[in-house]
């Protein structure tokens, strides 16, 4: 579809309530849905499926297209992927798939984490927290695995556009300056060490991670490219987070 044809089929569907119209939009677009499920695919509990996810987006992108207004002067892959990653963590939510004795160790893990990163003046390891709420460093690691819902709408999440380029949440908020020198050499040292630990990991990690952020496939394509399931992609990639934090803690 160019740009012409979907300008016609806006008018169309705005102006004179064409069905057709409109469902050759929702068709078009379909790709945003896809996209957003399966960058999400990888922060969602592990009992939601990639189906669901495309589902529920699904549902926010005919939601967007009902509600957007194509007189303004705005791009619908902006409008549409807000609500469509809205409609996502919506479903997620309303299935209150966290028990009780879930939330009450995240509430632990979570007061452990900010009692030791007051007293040592840094990110605490998942060993020290364990150490501190009493239980394994597993335990922690499984814990805040399911609680991953809640970085769904991380500003560091991207934003798929018709053009070459994508943006990022967070460079739709305002800066508030430039940040300190002080700040930046942190920052600069922080991503050293990371590069370090990368290059340290197993080599399926590596590619598994290259894949995902770089190359920017989904959870099922990285699976189709190195020939596993996808949920084994899911374990790789939880695998290889946890060690490049505990390396990433360990050295600061």
């Amino acid at each position: 579809m160019t740009e012409g044809e979907e300008k016609e089929y806006w008018k169309r569907f705005k102006e004179h309530s064409d069905s057709g119209a409109r469902d050759n939009l929702i068709l078009h677009h379909m790709r945003i849905v896809k996209y957003i499920a399966g960058r999400m695919a990888i922060h969602v509990p592990s009992n939601v499926e990639m189906d669901d996810l495309v589902g529920w987006g699904c549902i926010g992108l005919m939601d967007a297209v009902g509600k957007f207004d194509h007189t303004q002067d705005i791009k619908f892959s902006t409008y549409a992927s807000i609500r469509i990653r809205g409609a996502i963590i919506d479903q997620i939510r309303s299935l209150d798939w966290a028990p009780r004795s879930l939330r009450t160790m995240a509430r632990k893990v979570g007061a452990a984490r900010d009692k030791l990163r007051h007293a040592e003046g840094r990110e605490p390891s998942s060993e020290a927290i364990a150490e501190e709420v009493g239980t394994t460093e597993e335990h922690v690691d499984e814990t805040m695995a399911q609680l991953q819902t809640a970085q769904v709408l991380s500003l560091d999440d991207y934003l798929p556009s018709d053009d070459s380029g994508e943006t990022r949440k967070l460079e739709m908020v305002g800066s508030t300056g430039v940040p300190h020198p002080a700040q930046a050499a942190e920052l600069q040292e922080r991503k050293e060490r990371l590069v370090v630990a990368i290059l340290d990991l197993p080599d399926q990690q590596q590619k598994v991670l290259n894949l995902y952020y770089y190359e920017e496939l989904t959870l099922k394509e990285i699976g189709v490219v190195l020939g596993v399931s996808e949920s084994r992609i899911c374990q790789i990639h939880s695998a290889a987070m946890k060690r490049l934090r505990k390396a990433v803690n360990e050295e600061e």
